[in-house]
């Protein structure tokens, strides 16, 4: 059985004026995922980590026992009087799909509702409103978001629709159980290496390394314990 241990980015709600508006009004967690196809859903009892996002980049990697941790992307966050990161998350593999329809049907056959990256017909994308009003700027550049929200939205999903039909013939998707929420805040240090950051974290601790890995590009050579940091794709900080 896999068990590696990775690190993960990803925007969250919170993170925008937009997302931050969303929050308030329509009660939402302040640390979901901020797009139209939760990436991971934490909002679901089993969150569900696919292609959507990162392509063939990273879903397709993962195997039952691999554990992700999830930090968001370096921003100023809520309560913060610098930038940093969250450490939020840590997902835990135990069933592996080969297809959105398989693991439709898990659900479907458990009574839980769809994640919202379940690429499967009658499992719509969130709508704008729900979302931190920031799409790729593929789809900006062809379409005024604020004033088209729909549309935008539509564009939105075909590019994640385009990303896991690229990915493999059969587009993985992963589930896992464990949302463990880490009572813990990632210190602001410039410079600082991961594994700083999470020494003695008792899911990070004992991963074995394929190679180090420095939280920061500039900071070569990171320390035990994770296979790497997998940063969201616009993800410049």
């Amino acid at each position: 059985m896999s068990k590696h241990c990775y690190l993960a980015t990803y925007h969250p709600l919170t993170k925008r004026r937009s997302g931050r508006e969303a929050v308030v009004r329509h009660a939402l967690p302040g640390f979901i995922d901020g797009s139209c196809r939760r990436e991971p859903d934490f909002e679901s009892a089993f969150p569900s980590i696919t292609a959507t996002c990162r392509g063939a980049n990273f879903a397709p990697r993962l195997h039952v026992g691999d554990r992700v941790a999830y930090l968001t992307v370096r921003g100023k966050y809520p309560g913060d009087t610098m930038p940093g990161w969250r450490l939020v998350a840590v997902l835990r593999v135990v069933e592996r799909f080969e297809s959105h329809e398989a693991a439709a049907e898990w659900y479907q056959t458990r009574g839980l509702a769809l994640p919202s990256n379940c690429m499967v017909p009658g499992n719509p994308p969130k709508p704008f409103h729900l979302t931190n009003g920031n799409p790729p700027d593929e789809v900006k550049s062809r379409v005024a978001v604020e004033a088209h929200p729909e549309a935008a939205v539509r564009l939105w999903d075909k590019i994640y629709e385009g990303r896991i039909l690229i990915t493999t013939v059969a587009p993985p998707l992963l589930l896992g159980p464990e949302v463990e929420i880490v009572p813990f805040h990632v210190p602001r240090r410039r410079g600082l290496r991961f594994w700083e950051l999470c020494r003695g974290h008792a899911v990070l601790r004992h991963c074995r390394t394929e190679r180090t890995m420095a939280l920061l590009a500039a900071n070569k050579g990171g320390g035990k314990g994770c296979s790497g940091l997998i940063e969201h794709p616009r993800d410049k900080g």
